[in-house]
């Protein structure tokens, strides 16, 4: 009931002063105003910062929430609070803000948060600041569509919670609980179309104390760098991803990096043509999930949950290479001032895109090559091998990480094109992958004369291979599938033709979103195939009802996907689409005149 009270009490401060915040703003032109390197198209009252500081701080004193770590934290984060409503109304320099930040870092360390590793204080002190300013910006950086970082903030705070009640009796954790409240009650007023930014008073202010909650619950009995920060970096996985994202394609660009800009993982979303509540709500989801998976590293098997933290890391590095390459982000946007010539996006694509896209597969593939056969072990002998075992695993790694990649590299196996990838590439790998497993066979048999080693692991290698490689080269066409279902708006179309032909127009649409279509059905004649559906696309009737689909769906375009299509019936469609006042086009196929 404590934990309960907690919440309760930032929730209902934030909802009540926020608006009161808000109608302050406005009187005091604390507003943010639409510029070419922002996102929002609206003057929107600033400075909601304040009501989700006034939220937080209230109940940490009021209630008793005492204790060394929380006067520093405390300290810290009013310093940083004060900061960002300076920086709110005169725009401090990059170099300014970072430096506060590393200050307010000192102030938590002093009160004795550090990295939990049995390290050295000189080594654990740089690598806590360096995680206190890292998770700072990256909320900072967030705050950059309509409710992403206080919904982001919102679920991370709460995950950092449970993990606090369900490892440790660390009293920060109540003060993640307090900052959940604070910024769900925050969230009604930011939420798309938003009423009010938090502003970097608000961003600064939460980041940094999801840094130093995070820090403080690092396991300090583990003694592995990696292990001891998977699970705060899992946690708050979406502000680190969208860190990353930004740095790696403004240093392409040859941008600065603390400059604005339309170019975050949530804007090339929209660019999709997904909504931005949808965009919202999608990365909540990654959030929450990665939340989850870092709340049970330390509750299940540790091979078991670093497998699935090793894949769901994968799936997020296929989701930002499918961002890089699927959005023709700056053709679309046009930014004004940002240098763009034909010459430099070429360079880009040919260098990014292509070429270090295939090292990006090899180093996938030598991970996912040791995996399962760590995999086939632990399967095999149900987790409990033997230190004979063992000493077989670690003798024939080696072979089997050279068998497997030579097989790869000779028979072409970083030749495919991912986003374009279908049943061939399928029986490719399938191929592949079983020529792996036989080689490897046949060499231990040759030299070992196969003695100790257990056929079934041998076979669950293969199968497990085959699920990650096969899972990792479809991703990218599964993430492209999953996007496209989002998006929403657009020219709503029919399709006249239920054939090949429309079927290609289906693909091409959800693979394009420049192309601004949002397909509603298909036209055919055909009886049976009525009612079917073709990538998810239904079948709605024959010609007979075309006028009345058209009116029914507020159809604005029709497409003519028939190879070989009569002049009477072009007639009959351009005649339905005069009178209904829409237009149509024809797609011609590779024998057409």
């Amino acid at each position: 009931m404590n934990y309960v009270l907690y919440f309760l009490v930032a929730f209902a401060l934030s909802l009540v002063l926020t608006p009161i915040v808000r109608i302050y703003a406005l009187k005091n032109r604390m507003i943010a105003y639409p510029r070419a390197d922002r996102w929002h198209k609206n003057p929107t009252a600033l400075s909601g910062g304040i009501a989700i500081y006034l939220a937080a701080i209230i109940p940490i004193i009021s209630l008793g929430v005492t204790g060394k770590n929380i006067f520093g934290l405390v300290l810290g984060a009013t310093f940083l609070f004060i900061v960002g409503l300076i920086d709110d109304r005169v725009k401090l320099a990059p170099y300014a803000k970072l430096f506060a930040q590393i200050i307010a870092g000192c102030l938590v360390v002093f009160s004795g948060v550090t990295i939990g590793l049995p390290v050295s204080f000189l080594i654990g002190v740089p690598l806590t600041l360096l995680w206190i300013v890292g998770v700072t910006n990256a909320f900072n950086l967030l705050d950059n569509i309509d409710g992403l970082a206080a919904g982001i903030a919102a679920i991370s705070s709460l995950m950092l919670f449970f993990s606090f009640l369900l490892f440790s009796n660390n009293t920060l954790g109540i003060v993640a609980l307090i900052l959940t409240g604070a910024a769900l009650g925050f969230l009604p007023y930011n939420f798309n179309p938003a009423k009010i930014f938090m502003g970097d008073s608000g961003s600064m202010f939460l980041g940094y104390c999801l840094a130093v909650i995070s820090l403080s619950g690092t396991p300090r009995h583990i003694s592995n760098l990696i292990i001891t920060m998977l699970i705060p970096v899992l946690i708050l996985s979406v502000p680190i991803f969208d860190t990353i994202f930004v740095m790696i394609l403004r240093l392409m660009q040859k941008r600065g990096l603390f400059e604005g800009g339309k170019d975050h993982t949530s804007h090339h979303l929209v660019t999709l043509g997904i909504s931005q509540k949808k965009t919202v709500i999608l990365l909540y989801s990654i959030s929450l999930s990665f939340g989850l998976i870092g709340i049970l590293f330390l509750k299940f098997n540790f091979f078991i949950i670093s497998v699935l933290s090793f894949l769901a890391i994968v799936i997020l590095l296929f989701f930002g290479l499918f961002l890089f390459e699927g959005t023709s982000y700056r053709a679309k946007l046009k930014l004004s001032g940002w240098p763009s010539t034909e010459k430099k996006e070429r360079t880009i694509l040919t260098s990014v895109f292509l070429y270090k896209r295939r090292i990006i597969e090899l180093v996938l593939d030598f991970v996912f090559i040791c995996i399962a056969y760590y995999s086939a072990y632990f399967l095999r002998f149900e987790g409990a091998i033997l230190q004979f075992n063992l000493d077989l695993l670690r003798e024939s790694l080696v072979w089997i990480i050279l068998i497997k990649m030579s097989v790869f590299f000779l028979f072409g196996f970083y030749r495919g094109v991912w986003r374009y990838i279908g049943i061939s590439d399928f029986f490719t790998i399938f191929k592949v992958i079983s020529l792996g497993s036989i080689f490897s066979v046949l060499f231990f048999t040759f030299f070992f004369r196969f003695q100790n080693y257990s056929r079934a692991v041998f076979f669950i290698d293969w199968l497990v291979l085959l699920f990650l490689i096969l899972g990792s080269r479809f991703m990218f066409r599964i993430v492209g599938e999953f996007l496209s279902r989002m998006q929403s708006g657009g020219k709503k179309v029919l399709i006249f033709g239920a054939g090949d032909i429309g079927e290609m127009v289906i693909r091409e649409i959800k693979r394009n979103a420049t192309l601004n279509y949002t397909p509603v059905g298909f036209v055919d004649d055909d009886p049976h195939k009525t009612g079917t559906k073709i990538h998810g696309i239904p079948v709605l009737g024959s010609r007979d009802k075309l006028k009345e689909l058209i009116n029914s769906y507020m159809i604005s375009e029709i497409i003519i996907a028939v190879s070989k299509i009569s002049p009477e019936d072009i007639s009959f469609v351009a005649g339905a689409c005069r009178e209904c006042g829409i237009t149509y086009k024809k797609v011609k196929g590779i024998l057409d005149d």
